[in-house]
């Protein structure tokens, strides 16, 4: 004969629509026989007791995805400047479009920052397209770069003809020394390519190659082509104005790999000998003490992301956001936000955060570390709030999984 409070246990989380299932494993958990949970599951319902564990689709599905998200946003928060090592990575990944046409290539910005080491040395990067149910990579692209203080580069990877349409994962893996950093981005493959106004095709009733129709008048007179960007070679083909790289490229502030050019490359030659993590260390113990003297510090810096590294720090040593409104950059900036909010636990800072993906993953941090659930109708990425719903409702069921005698 089942105890009676068990029995009334189980009836109140049938009620409240858990699985039986669930309410299986916890009572497992806590101690309790099978022929204890069968006997009290008999007495609520009378149903026929399975010893199976049935998992929809949509469940592991969901659990797949909490695995790649906690992969991913381990690798963003893995910033700890107290104890910064020789070699320390930051990578993070954002996109120029989310879907894209089988047989095309997904084109996304890949973001890199040496946080430790001040010299230079080579990384392997990889690249790759997740189906999230089976795991399975449907492609690849293996590079290795020469990291020395920060770049931005523009990725593309080809997706096969081949490939179904669904959601899938594109992750970005960063291997060095014995290290790994890991970014992800939800995207979108789709069978057909969609025709536009942009394609390089005449389709849908345009009178030339994305013109007429739909799409702006064609021009009879000679087209001028230049995007402003003294980086890019403009030219007209068929046409058409295309923008060829130009790499390296004296004057965007980034001294590229076999790079000639003082504007970009002195600076940080002759600053990476002089400023190195054990100085910005030095100054955010100073802005413990004197906030004041630290900025005046920080603001004798030239080069642009040491400036801004060195003022995020004041923010964090002084718990004050006011600081990262002083900060040019808006990756330094959005990571100057994220980690006061998590100094001082307030969820609200992760509003300040410009990009979406950075904001999301500020918000779950809360998710993770503090059990704060309040935030899950904030997170914008689908996924990744079913992932905090799910978790909710874990801890609300473990909250509930000691039976009252």
């Amino acid at each position: 004969m089942p105890k009676k409070s068990l029995v009334n246990y189980v009836k109140s989380l049938v009620q409240k629509g858990y699985d039986v299932s669930a309410i299986r494993n916890v009572l497992l958990k806590y101690g309790y026989t099978d022929r204890e949970i069968d006997e009290a599951v008999s007495s609520s319902f009378k149903p026929t007791i399975r010893h199976e564990i049935h998992l929809s689709h949509t469940t592991v599905l969901v659990i797949i995805f909490i695995f790649l998200s906690l992969i991913g946003i381990a690798s963003f928060f893995y910033y700890n400047p107290s104890k910064s090592p020789i070699q320390l990575l930051d990578l993070n990944l954002e996109p120029v479009a989310t879907t894209v046409a089988a047989g095309e290539s997904i084109v996304f910005l890949k973001e890199l920052s040496n946080l430790g080491s001040a010299e230079r040395y080579d990384v392997v990067i990889k690249q790759e397209v997740i189906e999230p149910v089976t795991n399975k990579v449907i492609t690849q692209k293996i590079e290795t770069r020469a990291i020395e203080t920060f770049g931005s580069t523009q990725t593309r990877v080809l997706i096969p003809d081949d490939t179904k349409t669904g959601d899938y994962i594109l992750r970005a893996i960063v291997e060095y020394g014995n290290k790994k950093a890991v970014a992800t981005l939800p995207i979108k493959i789709v069978a057909e390519r969609k025709e536009t106004c942009f394609d390089s095709i005449k389709n849908q009733n345009e009178d030339g190659i994305d013109c007429g129709g739909i799409c702006r008048p064609c021009e009879s007179q000679a087209i001028e082509c230049n995007d402003n960007n003294p980086c890019t070679d403009d030219v007209l083909e068929d046409n058409i104005c295309t923008s060829k790289p130009i790499v390296p490229c004296c004057g965007n502030n980034i001294c590229e790999e076999n790079e000639i050019c003082t504007a970009d490359c002195k600076k940080t030659e002759e600053y990476s000998q002089l400023i190195s993590t054990e100085t910005l260390e030095e100054i955010k113990e100073l802005a413990k003490s004197d906030p004041n003297k630290a900025l005046q510090q920080c603001n004798a810096l030239e080069v642009p992301d040491l400036k801004d590294t060195c003022i995020g720090n004041i923010g964090e040593a002084q718990r004050n956001k006011n600081y990262c409104s002083q900060i040019i950059n808006a990756r330094i900036k959005d990571l100057c936000y994220s980690n006061i909010a998590k100094s001082i636990n307030d969820n609200s800072l992760c509003e300040a955060i410009s990009i979406e993906s950075r904001k999301d993953s500020c918000y779950m941090t809360f998710v993770l570390d503090n059990k704060d659930y309040s935030v899950c109708d904030k997170i914008t990425n689908k996924h990744l709030r079913q992932s905090c719903e799910s978790l909710k409702q874990l801890n609300e069921l473990n909250q509930q999984a000691t039976p009252q005698e």
